[in-house]
């Protein structure tokens, strides 16, 4: 028990900032929603880490300038990312396709994809993800498998979200 704590305590710092208040508003079948208190405002989350593999996937949502802003971050602990380094990913659900431009970041072993576009559009996205059965994230022109996850259960943490992403 006291190793699951830690290792949900370690994905917390992947996708909120360290000045960050966090609390769980959902889980289910190893994903979470989260709505975290940051020095800029509230921030909304849900994602997993629950595989063997390391990777994880999370999914947020912050002010900005006044603005909700959308965000993908996608990692595996043996990436070695350049913090420079642009690219992009494809994330199918079920038949639905997102294609999301990334950039490294501060952390070598995540990458960032800022959903460019109307809001409401990365809204129908999430919404899609709360209806799908399976996604696949895929890393066009570079050396990575594509990864496959499991999306039955994830309604109730997806809601949850939408909700809190809906009040900030």
């Amino acid at each position: 028990m006291r190793i699951l704590a830690l290792a949900l305590a370690a994905v917390l710092v992947l996708a909120v900032p360290a000045s960050a208040q966090v609390r769980d508003i959902a889980a289910v079948n190893g994903w979470r929603a989260y709505v975290a208190q940051t020095d800029n405002g509230p921030l909304c989350g849900m994602g997993t880490d629950a595989n063997r593999l390391g990777r994880f996937f999370w999914i947020k949502v912050e002010r900005m300038q006044g603005n909700l802003h959308g965000f993908v971050q996608v990692g595996d602990r043996s990436w070695n990312v350049r913090q420079a380094a642009t690219g992009r990913i494809v994330i199918a659900i079920d038949s639905r396709r997102a294609e999301l431009n990334y950039h490294g970041t501060s952390r070598a072993d995540m990458i960032e994809a800022s959903y460019q576009g109307a809001f409401q559009n990365f809204l129908n996205f999430v919404e899609a993800f709360a209806l799908g059965l399976r996604m696949q994230v895929l890393f066009p022109g570079e050396n990575v498998s594509p990864w496959s996850a499991d999306l039955r259960g994830t309604r109730a943490v997806t809601e949850a979200f939408l909700a809190c992403a809906r009040r900030i």
